[in-house]
């Protein structure tokens, strides 16, 4: 019976023992704490095109005729890839067909192609109302990648003349 007693006393020593041990607390010091990491910011987009490695084309850009392009397939690529990597700047669910969506953001759309094109190899610039494309001297292609309602313009469409020298 004393052992009973003597178990019992341990049993509530020790429930007790632990409570006490429950309601204590730590408070934390500044090493202990975690200071909440910011999310990284993203990179803006779109960054400035790649410098053009070729100098100046030394045309006017006056003779410019309309003819079969040969960068067409290359600003088609482009457009795709500035829908796919900054879907933000279109709303999707206006469309006019295939990839002539609505654009949010004209300017960094635009500027958005003329980059991509330029980590492709080709010298692009955006000047507000056309996209000139060249990857030689000897000519420039002039694209009109937007509507003036804000729609995306691709394929033949986009495609307006070819200057002889590249002007820029």
């Amino acid at each position: 019976m004393r052992r009973q007693v003597l178990l019992r006393l341990i049993l509530v020593a020790l429930v007790a023992a632990s409570l006490w041990g429950c309601r204590h607390s730590h408070t934390p010091t500044e090493s202990e704490v975690a200071s909440p990491t910011p999310p990284p910011r993203p990179t803006p987009f779109p960054p400035p095109p790649l410098p053009c490695p070729l100098p100046p084309g030394g045309g006017s850009g006056e003779s410019c005729p309309y003819q079969l392009p040969q960068y067409a397939f290359d600003v088609n690529e482009a457009i795709a890839i500035v829908e796919n990597e900054h879907p933000e700047l279109f709303d999707f669910g206006r469309s006019r067909g295939g990839l002539s969506y609505f654009v949010w953001d004209r300017e960094r759309y635009a500027k958005g192609v003329a980059y991509v094109l330029s980590t492709r190899g080709a010298c692009a610039i955006w000047d507000g109302v056309e996209l000139a494309v060249k990857k030689g001297n000897e000519f420039n292609e002039q694209y009109a990648i937007l509507t003036s309602d804000s729609y995306v313009r691709w394929g033949g469409g986009a495609y307006q003349s070819t200057c002889y020298p590249a002007w820029f």
